[in-house]
């Protein structure tokens, strides 16, 4: 696999890009198309579009075309749109045909090799977080990502307990505690085939926030991905409200990405 000298932004998206359409997630499978990239889960996970790129007059016919495919299959799916995708107007076109449209999210880089050190240091005295493992862990998950979000958990039971049957552990929760209370929660995915690795979901509940158990989830996640030789850049989608923190600790935002659900539903985690 090619390697990057260093972090340029136009050159570090089309890596990406080319991955979104040739690395699958544990437990997917890719469907290419001429126009889309389909990632296809077992029934009950996620299911979506990861990459799109066609012309604006071909907009209507596609977007139909890919509702009706999912519809056929009896599944929900998310339509992951980035900020360089083609066309331009694809968010409004998605969401003029009524999608759900989430919160703008920052995409955010940083090359392992350029970590600061303060990620690399001890959970703060007091704080634990270790990764889920077992039935009790994936219930404190949930229940933290239920509090957090003020959402309904729909398939991140799934992705966890896959992972509980992954020797690699390429798609591993991890949740932090305080004197054996749940008290924050993060996930990551790798994988031995990528130069990425994704942290997804990372949060605090509001009374601990402040006290370093954000970076300590992530260090906690950096510390597992540093077992794969291949992976050189951590990636975030990241929300508003943990912007800062990661710009903080050397982030780069590059792009932006939007969710855009499915049949338009009540908000699930």
């Amino acid at each position: 696999m090619d390697t990057i000298p260093e972090m340029d932004d136009a050159t570090i998206l089309r890596l990406l890009d080319f991955e979104r359409q040739t690395v699958a997630d544990t437990g997917v499978t890719l469907e290419r198309t001429p126009c889309v990239v389909r990632a296809i889960g077992l029934k009950s996970s996620w299911n979506g579009i990861v990459y799109s790129r066609f012309s604006p007059s071909e907009t209507e016919t596609i977007v139909n075309a890919e509702i009706q495919y999912f519809t056929q299959l009896n599944r929900d799916f998310e339509w992951k749109v980035y900020s360089h995708d083609e066309p331009p107007d694809l968010l409004s076109q998605l969401r003029n045909r009524a999608f759900r449209v989430g919160e703008e999210e920052s995409l955010m880089f940083s090359d392992l090799r350029e970590l600061p050190p303060i990620l690399m240091a001890p959970p703060p005295k007091g704080v634990t977080v270790v990764p889920v493992s077992n039935e009790q862990s994936i219930a404190d998950f949930l229940f933290l990502e239920s509090a957090i979000w003020s959402c309904e958990p729909s398939k991140t039971r799934e992705h966890l307990l896959s992972t509980l049957n992954d020797p690699l552990q390429r798609n591993l929760g991890f949740v932090a505690y305080s004197n054996r209370k749940p008290i924050g929660f993060g996930r990551v995915t790798a994988s031995p085939h990528s130069q990425f690795s994704g942290l997804w979901g990372g949060s605090v509940l509001p009374d601990f926030r402040g006290r370093g158990v954000y970076r300590a989830l992530l260090s906690a996640r950096i510390q597992h991905v540093l077992q794969y030789d291949s992976i050189r850049y951590l990636r975030v989608d990241a929300l508003p409200t943990s912007r800062p923190i990661l710009e903080k600790y050397g982030f780069k935002v590059v792009a932006s990405t939007w969710p855009a659900e499915w049949p338009p539903a009540p908000v699930k985690c």
